[in-house]
């Protein structure tokens, strides 16, 4: 895409102004408190994890990211490619638990990672399934180039 089309479109689109709104989490004032409350209170489950780990409303910024401070950096990781039977069920077991597949595999990976056998085993079976991997991959790029090649 050329830079004229790339402008073009970049002067011709409509961006809608927001005004700036307060920091809710430092200023809060009695009407906004009210309005947040859920009309029913049975619509949200809240357990004693929820209320313990959530941030007083009168925090001040500072604080905040002092509370934040005190938990691990993350990073993001590149997309996760697995087999479709596999993500499907991992993604439905994550969800009954309550936790994200991110969230699982770290946690699998500490487990696994203090278990020098339980490791073996496990990298044994990812190496089975690499190697298929690279294979279908193989496969595909040459029906790919096949179809290419085609006539018509």
């Amino acid at each position: 895409m050329s830079d004229s089309v790339l402008d073009r479109i970049r002067q011709n689109r409509n961006r809608t102004r927001v005004p700036q709104r307060d920091d809710v989490l430092v200023t809060k004032s009695p009407s906004n408190e009210q309005g947040s409350q859920l009309d029913n209170p049975d619509e949200r489950e809240t357990t004693k994890e929820d209320t313990e780990d959530t941030a007083p409303a009168d925090a001040t910024l500072e604080e905040l990211k002092a509370q934040l401070a005190k938990f691990p950096p993350t990073r993001r990781h590149s997309a996760i490619v697995l087999d479709q039977n596999i993500d499907q069920e991992l993604t439905r077991f994550c969800k009954d638990q309550g936790v994200t597949v991110e969230v699982f595999l770290e946690a699998a990976w500490l487990l696994t990672s203090a278990e020098p056998e339980l490791m073996k085993t496990i990298m044994a079976e990812a190496k089975r399934r690499y190697k298929a991997r690279k294979q279908a991959g193989k496969l595909r790029r040459l029906i790919t180039m096949l179809k290419k090649n085609e006539p018509g």
